[in-house]
This record gives C-alpha cells, structure tokens and sequence, in this order.
C-alpha cells in the first residue's frame, strides 16, 4: 500500500527537520512578518497548523498571544517545544483531527502546510469548528501561478516537486489556485500573492505563495460545512 501524505509528511521531517533560526527565516520571507500579523494578537488565543520548529509560533507568544501549535512530526513537536519552552503550548497532532473544543482560538494561522495535506478539505472543518465566531484565518499555501513553479520546472523537469522542501525524500504536495482556494474554503475570502526574489514588488502578479484570510460568521449567520 502506498502511504498517505500524512506518513510521506512524518517521514520526510522526522528525517529532515526544517529548523532556521529567526533571522534566517524572516530574511528569507521578508513579507512574513508583517503578513502573519505576528504583532497584532496580544490577548487572543491563537492556534498554529503545522508548526514545524516553532520559529513563527515564538514570534505570536513574544508579542503577547496565548498560542499553541501543532504539528504531526515528532522530531518537528521536540525542536519546537526546546525553542518555546513555556511561551506556548505544542501538541503532536494531525491537522485533520485537531484535538481540541470547539470554537476555543481567535486566530488560525498557518504557513505551508495546508498543501501537503491530501485531505484538505477535512483540515478546512476543522480549522473552521475550532474557531470562534468572529474568529479570523491566515492561511499561506504555494500558488500554481507564480515565478517559483516555471523557474523550479525549468531547471528540474517533471520532477520538480522533490526539489522545493528542504530534502528530495517524497512528500505529497499540491498547487492552489484563486479558484480553488474559493471552492475549499467558501467565496467570501481575501486572497493576496507573496514571495517573487528578488522583485518582491512583482508578487502580486508571480508570487509563490497565496495567502487566504478570512473572518468566521458570528453565531447566527451560516458557518462553512
């Protein structure tokens, strides 16, 4: 039987965990900082979806978030927990299966993972049941449209995909487009386009990864199935 792309994800990180520090990683996403509003959510109780080594979870918690983060690696879960210590709560976890109440976070952010999952549309329902009323997404998934695939294609043939994570081990990864964003988690969303190096300023026409925001209806008004 070939594995799912939950295994094919614990295979690949548990054998090549993705750790940068800080300024590695917001030097190589300059716009992350400001897009995930890392700033913007002292207070609020904030769920990170795949968390990876908690470099992003660490910057909600510095400015003040009640955060957890979880993520279905074991190796990603340890590096993360050394680099929170009690700042944030992290939990081993598949996205698909959250385990946690109902309408108990603020604020869903998620940063490249969403595409790995071959199940989306059960990591969407649940995104959505764990959210409050009023509650707000950020979601940043790889856009089919962009510099990054035809740069990747041209230099790597059809087997591009093995070469954009951090190790050629297989993972399941799909491409997102504004349409398909629409369909899986409803019209009502704002989609922005990041990352084009080195010209940033052409993003929103080549950028590599599609960011989805959205707010979840106030109790009353219908929710997403």
């Amino acid at each position: 039987m070939m594995p799912d792309a939950a295994q094919l994800a614990q295979a690949h990180w548990n054998e090549t965990p993705l750790f940068l520090t800080e300024q590695e990683r917001y030097s190589t996403y300059p716009w992350l900082y400001d897009v995930a509003e890392f700033r913007k959510h002292a207070g609020d109780k904030v769920l990170e979806i795949g968390c990876g080594t908690g470099a992003d979870l660490l910057q909600f918690a510095k400015h003040g978030a009640i955060a957890t983060g979880v993520d279905l690696t074991a190796r990603h879960v340890e590096l993360a927990r050394k680099r929170l210590g009690d700042l944030a709560v992290v939990l081993q976890a598949d996205m698909r299966h959250l385990p946690l109440e109902d309408e108990s976070f603020d604020y869903v952010y998620s940063h490249g993972v969403l595409h790995h999952s071959d199940e989306p549309e059960k990591v969407v329902r649940e995104i959505f049941r764990v959210l409050r009323p009023g509650g707000r997404i950020n979601i940043h998934v790889y856009g089919f449209w962009s510099y990054f695939t035809l740069w990747s294609f041209l230099r790597n043939g059809r087997k591009w995909k093995r070469h954009i994570e951090n190790s050629e081990a297989p993972v399941h990864t799909d491409l997102y487009t504004g349409r398909k964003l629409r369909r899986l988690f409803g019209p009502s969303i704002s989609i922005e386009k990041h990352q084009c190096e080195p010209f940033e300023f052409l993003a929103p026409l080549f950028g590599w990864y599609l960011v989805v925001k959205d707010r979840k209806p106030q109790a009353g008004f219908l929710t997403k199935a």
